[in-house]
């Protein structure tokens, strides 16, 4: 099937559009930035005639406003704070430093914890990916893809522990990875409210900070937050109405998070429904812009964010009692991203490669599909994997769970969670962003026109050692 490249947004209007994302800052969930995007991709949607669906949700939101650390008078460089960990006062907490090991917050109390986390190189790969088939044919699994964000739950310090112990804040030394690396890493995200501040130092300054425990010194954390105790936000969702009424497809992806490309797949979408709103499809396409992807303890329904919005609108999916059935799902996530990995000389570079691309795919059908729409880009470097052992990372997972065959695009580079001032745009590529839209148009208008019996249904997890070469 051919797309009509010029009927496609040019790399220009994407890129304008990316810089007014940007615009906005950081689009933590319900934030100021996140709203005022949502609000913008909603202007969008209106502009083209759409009747816009949505869903309106209150939560407890925190936001970190100041951070700092001093030893001595001296200021030590923080490189992120741990979200909703908890917060200070403008005069901060100070105690005596005390290093603690295995999460022993015995003799902490009164005190500032400080624990060295060890980051996770050797992923166990095999236990969370079975890959299905790779193209270009020889593109394997990239080591160490998502280890700071694994890192982060896996060696969690359990600071809800730390608080119960009396202990009054903890600074968290990442140890065994490049400082640029960890520079501004919003992690871990998917944690409850801990009342207790956290902060994170990267590994030099860590030096600092435990050789300043060793001698029992003095130190004090600043953590400014701002707290709502009902923050607003919103899922949302478009419909281009198909001949079939009782069929649907659905596309979706996360409108909240904090750089470049983590939340970019609201933008592919907008181009997307552009190329698509007078197509005239065989089934109903259904749009949705998911919320919570960043507050995962409140918004996970079941797994993901969107599993909240499935649980909302079973009339659009589920096919029971006259509702309409989803055929298939097609996930839109980080978009655009190239590779950054450190080198042997343990320095945090560009490697020149594209990010790896992973593709959740629900059955061997989607596959076809898939390889199909994306045999003839200059750059692609796809490999499809099935979800494993109850993991499936993105907003394709609740399709998956669902029973619904999907094909959840989600490049997962290493700075995913990274909230820069920057927004990341020196590791984005544009080119590679059309490319990848104009892939999951192909692969939309490739399912629309296969029949439901083709489609088939989802292969649901695979267990135990995946395949992983």
């Amino acid at each position: 099937m051919i797309i009509e490249k010029s009927r496609l947004d040019s790399e220009e209007t994407m890129k304008k559009e990316i810089e007014m994302m940007n615009s906005f800052g950081s689009r933590t969930t319900g934030s100021k930035g996140h709203q005022e995007f949502i609000t913008w991709i909603k202007q969008q949607l209106g502009s083209m005639g759409f009747e816009i669906y949505s869903d309106t949700y209150t939560f407890e939101r925190w936001e970190e406003k100041k951070r700092a650390l001093f030893i001595n008078q001296q200021e030590i460089h923080v490189s992120s704070v741990y979200p909703y960990s908890g917060e200070t006062d403008h005069n901060g907490v100070t105690g005596e430093l005390i290093y603690v090991k295995n999460g022993n917050y015995n003799k902490a109390k009164g005190k500032i914890a400080v624990i060295k986390i060890n980051t996770v190189k050797k992923l166990p790969i095999g236990l969370i990916m079975n890959k299905r088939e790779a193209f270009p044919s020889n593109t394997g699994i990239a080591a160490g893809d998502g280890d700071l964000v694994l890192t982060s739950v896996l060696k969690n310090p359990n600071l809800k522990k730390a608080r119960e112990k009396g202990v009054k804040a903890v600074i968290l030394i990442w140890n065994g990875v490049s400082n640029n690396k960890v520079e501004d890493q919003y992690l871990p995200f998917t944690d409850q409210y801990k009342g207790i501040p956290a902060i994170w130092v990267n590994e030099t300054e860590g030096k600092k900070v435990l050789a300043a425990a060793e001698r029992k010194e003095q130190g004090t954390i600043i953590l400014e937050a701002e707290k709502q105790d009902s923050a607003s936000t919103e899922s949302f969702y478009v419909k281009i109405e198909g001949k079939n009424k009782e069929e649907t497809i659905l596309i979706n992806s996360h409108s909240d998070g904090i750089n470049v490309v983590e939340e970019n797949g609201a933008l592919g979408m907008l181009s997307m429904i552009r190329y698509l709103q007078n197509s005239h499809p065989e089934r109903t396409m259904i749009f949705a812009f998911i919320t919570g992807h960043f507050r995962l303890p409140v918004f996970k329904g079941t797994s993901q964010a969107t599993s909240t919005w499935l649980l909302k609108h079973p009339e659009l999916w589920d096919g029971e009692n006259g509702n309409k059935k989803a055929v298939a799902g097609i996930t839109v996530e980080h978009l655009g991203s190239m590779e950054w990995k450190e080198n042997a000389e343990g320095e945090y570079e560009a490697t020149g490669n594209i990010q790896t691309e992973y593709t959740y795919i629900g059955n061997k059908k989607m596959g076809e599909i898939w390889k199909q729409a994306i045999e003839n880009r200059s750059l692609t470097r796809t490999v499809m994997i099935r979800g494993h052992n109850k993991f499936e990372f993105g907003e394709s997972q609740p399709l998956f769970e669902a029973g619904i065959p999907v094909i959840g695009l989600i490049q997962m580079p290493d700075y995913l969670t990274v909230s820069s001032k920057g927004m990341e745009m020196d590791k984005f590529n544009i080119s590679l962003m059309r490319e990848q839209v104009e892939s999951l148009i192909e692969a939309i208008l490739i399912v629309d026109k296969t029949s439901r019996e083709q489609l088939g249904k989802s292969d649901g997890y695979s267990f135990f050692f995946g395949n992983v070469k």
